[in-house]
């Protein structure tokens, strides 16, 4: 879909950093304007991470942050279900998704967010993409900001710009966002999306 295309240059902010990242900063800026502008401060604050730091130092924040004793874990269903069944559930249907779109996702999960952002522009039904998008997808941004204690690290900046650009792009889905509150007292599948269907 074309009106996703965004996703995949985003989906680069989240991957480990390589040189290449620089190539993408007039494109997120743009997307930025266009779909969220009050979030460049955010963009600006990760385009001085990537433009004064060295590579290596790059990389070595990205593990601090999203690896090794990670404050924030980038797996959509590990944020949104633990290591409940229901996740594995998730990935399954996950990996069934990215392999009818084509998408190859490479060492990571299927459900590892930059996976699912370069995912979406490729999905042929529009009613999956906004489903997937306003009830997985959105909750766990939430729940991974959440997961930031500390102030200041530049990935959560760009987290909430994500947050903001998905909730501009789907304003007034009639779709259900996953309830934590619900998943945390039941083990049925009773959270898990239409899409995932498990009969």
């Amino acid at each position: 879909m074309e009106k996703l295309k965004h996703y995949i240059a985003l989906a680069e902010i989240f991957k480990y950093p390589t040189p290449n990242g620089n190539n993408f900063i007039s494109e997120w800026r743009k997307i930025i304007k266009d779909k969220a502008p009050e979030m460049a401060p955010r963009l600006g604050a990760f385009v001085d991470h990537i433009q004064s730091k060295t590579i290596s130092a790059r990389q070595e924040f990205y593990i601090a942050t999203f690896d090794v004793q990670a404050l924030c874990y980038l797996d959509i269903g590990y944020v949104l279900y633990g290591e409940d069944y229901n996740r594995g559930v998730f990935l399954m249907n996950m990996k069934k998704e990215q392999g009818k779109a084509g998408n190859d996702y490479g060492k990571e999960l299927p459900d590892h967010l930059p996976n699912v952002l370069t995912l979406l522009p490729k999905l042929k039904d529009e009613a999956f993409a906004e489903e997937l998008v306003v009830s997985m997808v959105i909750p766990a941004l939430g729940k991974m900001i959440e997961s930031f204690l500390a102030k200041g690290n530049v990935y959560k900046g760009m987290l909430e710009a994500l947050l903001k650009i998905m909730e501009n792009d789907f304003p007034h889905s009639e779709y259900e966002r996953f309830n934590f509150s619900t998943q945390e007292k039941t083990t049925s599948f009773e959270c898990l999306p239409q899409w995932m269907n498990i009969k």
